[in-house]
């Protein structure tokens, strides 16, 4: 199988993502009694530590070359992190009073939560930064690798539901994520992070066989050959000499022309491959500068991230109806962050996808809480939700391309916002009990389908709204507002609510934001935002009083006499005139 050690570092991975991760916010409720604010103040930690740790460790493997080594190391760190949550209420059974017994659980969730936010976040960028090593050309190969973390983690998220059903122990996801870990750090340490060299034995000999085809003149390629085109050229010229055939008179005549074409293939090889090398370490630049700024998501799946690394720009541009060519010809380009973000549309989106993830996070943080507490959903329903919302997210990957194409990136994000307020707003009018649990668990397929169509046509028109020059810069932006910033006032406001007002005054909190992104996102790219609508109100009002008053003729002028002057008084013919 092409490409195994990418496959099983996604699997392992994102097992461990959906094993302990997702379920830290029921243990710390039923398992440690921590309060719904400490719980969001606990969860929106990951977000703002990792916008340092993420670019800080990328940059120490970079730096060091020392790629997997350095993952092996983080991940065990991370691992440990994470495991000694479990021994955290026995460290504190014997602490009195009960306020004592509650601020030293919190320390040391707090603790634990920093150090796996320092040491497990990261460690997704440095994945993909390694896959896209092994790749190599065939970057556009990383949908299909990061596919099985997907598929991963929705599985692990239903077996460990499942296995904290059977055994009644929340400690089981600490095991899952244990076993998970270890198998991955058996891989990382195991896979050297280098281009496989699958263009030798594919691409190559095609290449080469298209080459004769072409031109006969150029040489084929011997086995023994440690220049490709020299050894080539210059056994051709010992095979035609012993042969006996010649293409000139002159006894020099073959070998200056062998020497001649030797010379024109060679320069032009050396000058392909510059124009290659060059050509893919600015497209690894560029593409390793957008890992470092992606902020992975600590809490949930998403694959929809594959839209932004496995597509060119140029091949993403072709898919929206702007011609950014007329556009940079008509207006000058902006040159940095500052100037971008000052035209008014393009700040109107990025708070757009901050709201959006504020919503969305403030949701997914405390739903296995209300699945679990609220509605009496059992640990195999809960677990279900992460393999039903993987299998929407799989769906809308495989056919992303199609759908920007037919319903356009703008379509797809008013679709996104419309399908959140639904689920959220049900969540609200479900009735408690396994009907209501099970009704929640279907609702949780629109999540899928909701957040892919977000976060997949948002991450191309922020590719759109920037400068060939800041393209990553709008990619690092938009993750940060969306999965920084957004993810973890989310978390922090929906936690406060959560807890001083219930489940469903957090439902209606959410979607007011997500009303409120929509209202923003139609304001600038659409004509149907709220003062759009004002003033084609004000304009249809003033039309039909119009209209109105012609019917009923006021407003109009008496019509003049046009007819030829009299003296006197005007007379009006009676029937007994004659004419």
């Amino acid at each position: 199988m092409p490409y195994l050690a990418p496959k099983l570092l996604y699997t392992f991975l994102f097992a461990c993502q959906g094993s302990a991760p997702v379920y830290l916010a029921l243990f710390y409720s039923s398992q440690l009694g921590l309060k719904s604010d400490q719980i969001g103040l606990l969860v929106a930690i990951a977000p703002f530590i990792s916008a340092i740790a993420c670019p800080l460790w990328t940059a120490v493997a970079d730096k060091t070359k020392t790629h997997r080594y350095i993952m092996c190391i983080v991940h065990t760190l991370a691992t440990l992190a994470i495991v000694s949550v479990m021994g955290i209420s026995v460290a504190v059974q014997h602490a009195e009073p009960e306020t004592e017994r509650s601020k030293l659980t919190v320390t040391l969730v707090t603790i634990t939560s920093v150090c796996f936010a320092f040491f497990g976040v990261p460690v997704g960028p440095l994945v993909d930064g390694g896959v896209l090593k092994i790749l190599g050309r065939n970057k556009d190969q990383y949908g299909r690798q990061r596919m099985f973390g997907s598929i991963s983690f929705g599985v692990a998220s239903c077996l460990v539901g499942f296995i904290t059903d059977w055994t009644n122990d929340m400690n089981a996801i600490f095991y899952v994520y244990a076993i998970s870990a270890v198998c991955f750090i058996i891989v990382a340490g195991s896979t050297q992070f280098k281009t496989e060299k699958l263009d030798t034995f594919i691409r190559r000999p095609f290449l080469q066989q298209q080459q004769q085809q072409v031109n006969p003149l150029i040489p084929k390629r011997t086995k023994a050959a440690p220049v490709p085109f020299a050894s080539s050229s210059t056994s051709t010229a010992h095979s035609g000499s012993s042969d006996g055939s010649t293409t000139s008179s002159g006894g020099e005549g073959p070998t200056r022309t062998d020497s001649k074409l030797h010379r024109k293939i060679k320069q032009f090889q050396l000058d392909y491959s510059t124009y290659d090398d060059d050509d893919e370490f600015e497209a690894t630049q560029i593409r390793q500068n957008e890992i470092q700024r992606l902020i992975q998501f600590a809490t949930e799946s998403s694959i929809i991230e594959a839209v932004n690394l496995s597509n060119p720009p140029a091949s993403r541009r072709r898919y929206s109806g702007v011609n950014l060519d007329e556009v940079a010809n008509a207006t000058q380009q902006p040159t940095s962050l500052i100037e971008l973000l000052k035209q008014p549309h393009v700040l109107l989106f990025f708070m757009t996808m901050m709201l959006m993830g504020a919503s969305l996070n403030m949701v997914i943080s405390f739903l296995f809480i209300f699945l679990k507490q609220d509605l009496g959903a059992s640990s195999s329903v809960v677990g279900l939700t992460g393999l039903v919302g993987s299998v929407t997210e799989l769906l809308f990957f495989f056919y992303s391309r199609d759908l920007i194409r037919l319903f356009g990136i703008k379509s797809l994000i008013i679709l996104g916002h419309v399908l959140t307020i639904v689920r959220v707003f049900s969540y609200t009018i479900l009735p408690k009990g396994p009907s209501g649990a099970n009704v929640a668990l279907g609702l949780h397929l629109l999540n899928g389908v909701a957040f892919s169509a977000l976060w997949g046509a948002g991450v191309v028109q922020a590719d759109e709204l920037a400068p060939p020059s800041l393209q990553a810069t709008s990619q690092g932006l938009l993750a940060a507002m969306y999965a920084g910033v957004g993810a973890g006032l989310g978390s922090l406001m929906g936690g406060v609510i959560y807890e001083r007002a219930g489940p469903h005054a957090m439902f209606y909190a959410a979607i007011g934001l997500t009303s409120l992104s929509l209202e923003l996102y139609l304001e600038a790219n659409t004509r149907w935002g709220i003062t759009d609508m004002l003033r084609w109100t004000y304009r249809m009002t003033v039309r039909m009083y119009t209209w109105t008053q012609h019917v009923r003729g006021r407003g109009r002028a008496v019509p003049r006499w046009s007819g030829p002057r009299r003296e006197g008084r005007i007379r009006l013919r009676g029937d007994g005139d004659d004419d």
